[in-house]
């Protein structure tokens, strides 16, 4: 038992000396983008673990006053306190309790250290605070952020980089609203940023265009898909005729008063046409694209929507093109595992994996190696609306590939120096190598 514990160890001292690449963020462009009236309860529970203290039966009614309302942070407290505990062993609940302990010096969470975490938190919020988290503590060397808007004031001319702190962040480009677009005044941003008039299916289909050109020349090293929260994964081969005659709905309200708030009703064979459109763009430039597939951040969902075996299809039809597959897709991590296995141009990428479940992450881990090659897995990506949560789903991480490259270490299938090696490739390497950083 000692000797497997020594692996362990030695193993992660060595892995949390890595250099890391960080292959999916939410954060904040620049730092002064942050909400700096938060206090720690506001800002913890804007993302994730939020989601499992309402599964615990947290009312909505609560959530919403203790992330809206002004009050003391001892008060916040007590609107959760029932559930916190109760959920606090999960991945979401575990990541905040290393980051209170790690940036704070709060070995953890509860009423009797509240008080004193916000008051540390408070006075961590000035600037650099994001540098010492991602760069100090985490030592990453490049986050991958997902942006939507290339330019402050959605014209090129102005600013030839997408506006994101680039000494932090490489820019993900989402596509979602030029395959999805929910509302007119999408449409109309849209029609700023690429400089094109949308009078037309034809022109929206230059817009994409011109958005995709512009998102790369300005430092964007990959597209990004998020749609399996609002469809299916399944883009079916439809003809532009189909796409076209969907596209014309939106201009049959696009003239009534309030145009900014009006919904753009297109559907599915729109979409179906408009993301195999972007793939082909992606196919002739050997463009990599990231994908969310698996369980959606939220309380609720249609969660055979984003199963990857649906995006079979594509991987056949646009082989050039670099399909970075989000989560694991978690719980459909064995459809991803055949998936990675099979086809060359599809890697699997373990953001957001270790804070949802770290046992699936290990397990995930031990088949991969008795599986898929070892270039094709990236270990980690923080995935967070907030700094110190990068921090704390990084250490979990780090805790996962330990566990699961000393496992193999002791079953013999490769020694320390190897798995030593595999542990860089997986934090680093790979990504570096997937994504040509």
């Amino acid at each position: 038992m000692d000797e497997k514990k020594d692996i362990y160890n030695d193993l992660l001292d060595h892995i949390n000396s890595l250099e890391i690449i960080d292959t999916h963020e939410h954060l904040p462009c620049k730092e002064e983008d942050r909400d700096m009236e938060a206090d720690v309860l506001q800002e913890y529970l804007g993302h994730y673990f939020n989601r499992d203290l309402i599964s615990a039966g947290l009312p909505m009614a609560d959530y919403d006053r203790l992330i809206g309302e002004d009050m003391a942070v001892g008060d916040r407290w007590k609107l959760i306190e029932p559930y916190w505990d109760i959920c606090r062993y999960t991945g979401y609940g575990r990541s905040l309790d290393i980051a209170a302990r790690d940036i704070y010096g709060v070995e953890r969470i509860d009423g009797s250290t509240i008080e004193e975490l916000n008051d540390k938190f408070e006075k961590a919020k000035k600037p650099g605070h994001f540098k010492k988290i991602l760069k100090d503590k985490c030592k990453i060397k490049t986050s991958l952020l997902n942006v939507e808007t290339l330019s402050d004031k959605y014209d090129p001319r102005e600013e030839r980089s997408i506006r994101c702190d680039r000494e932090l962040y490489s820019p993900v480009y989402r596509v979602g609203k030029l395959v999805h677009p929910d509302f007119w005044s999408q449409i109309k941003n849209i029609e700023k940023q690429s400089e094109v008039r949308i009078t037309s299916f034809s022109r929206w289909l230059e817009a994409t265009e011109t958005m995709i050109e512009k998102a790369y020349e300005m430092g964007a090293v990959a597209l990004k898909n998020g749609l399996a929260y609002v469809r299916t994964l399944k883009y079916d081969r439809v003809t532009m005729a189909q796409a076209e005659e969907e596209f014309n709905r939106i201009f049959t309200t696009s003239h009534m008063p309030d145009w900014h708030e009006l919904p753009a009703p297109t559907g599915k064979a729109f979409q179906d046409y408009m993301f195999h459109f972007i793939l082909d763009i992606a196919n002739k430039k050997n463009l990599i694209v990231q994908i969310h597939t698996g369980i959606q951040e939220g309380n609720g969902n249609i969660l055979s929507n984003s199963n990857p075996e649906l995006l079979s299809n594509l991987f056949l039809e646009y082989p050039d093109v670099t399909f970075d597959i989000f989560h694991i897709s978690y719980p459909y991590q064995d459809e991803l595992t055949v998936l990675a296995k099979n086809f060359p141009n599809v890697f699997i990428d373990m953001c957001w994996a270790h804070i949802v479940s770290p046992n699936a992450s290990v397990d995930s881990l031990l088949e991969w190696f008795d599986t898929v090659p070892l270039n094709k897995v990236s270990a980690f990506g923080g995935d967070y609306l907030f700094v110190d949560g990068v921090y704390g789903h990084l250490k979990l991480a780090q805790q996962d590939a330990a566990k699961a490259l000393a496992i193999k270490v002791g079953d013999g299938l490769f020694d320390m120096e190897k798995a030593k090696e595999i542990a860089g490739m997986l934090f680093y390497e790979n990504p570096k190598n997937i994504f040509r950083l």
